[in-house]
């Protein structure tokens, strides 16, 4: 059964359409520069994601810490639109962002994935058209150039299909128990050892 999809417009902290957003307009402001961007050339991605059938699955991007507001706002369900540089974006209820630092499939990633379950409904990303997918890659690249985040130098849009393993793993990350998972896996790595050997540090 399909879930059900909010009608309306997108939002986030890039500056929204007072006409089409009931809420004030907000004015984006570019993430903190980390220290080491910009090393190795840092040129910035963006992955236009199909599945192994190629069917869509959504967009990676490596590289863009200083839009990451940017990129969160295109999967807010607040109902209105995103305006970033010249472009427009129109508010899709079946996109999430995911921040993913590792996967079978790259690292350090930002990932907005398609929920297939709500396809077809109101206010949905069109998964039927195919040209649709890497259209909006194509978008987001120009929208964070004429924000001048960056330089058309220093961004490159690429395509890339998943393994069914790779697919699989990038989906887990967007499970509610993910994090939880994670966490405990984690503790229980970095758990205290037996006390012959805590008591020497």
């Amino acid at each position: 059964m399909a879930k059900p999809c909010k009608t309306g417009t997108n939002g986030g902290t890039p500056v929204q359409s007072p006409a089409k957003a009931a809420s004030p307009s907000r004015k984006y402001s570019p993430s903190i520069k980390k220290e080491n961007e910009g090393e190795k050339g840092n040129i910035k991605k963006i992955v236009i994601v199909s599945n192994h059938d190629a069917t869509p699955w959504g967009w990676a991007f490596q590289g863009f810490f200083e839009a990451k507001e940017f990129l969160k706002s295109l999967s807010n369900r607040n109902g209105e639109s995103t305006h970033f540089g010249n472009e427009e974006y129109r508010p899709f209820s079946n996109l999430t962002t995911r921040w993913v630092k590792t996967s079978m499939f790259m690292n350090i990633i930002w990932v907005i994935r398609i929920d297939k379950e709500m396809d077809g409904e109101d206010n949905c990303f069109p998964l039927l058209n195919e040209k649709a997918h890497a259209a909006y890659g194509n978008k987001i690249a120009r929208g964070v150039i004429q924000e001048n985040v960056f330089g058309a130098n220093e961004i490159v849009v690429v395509k890339a299909t998943l393994t069914e393993t790779e697919a699989t793993d990038l989906e887990e990350h967007f499970s509610p128990v993910y994090n939880e998972v994670r966490d405990a896996i984690f503790h229980e790595a970095i758990k205290a050892m037996d006390s012959d050997v805590e008591d020497l540090i």
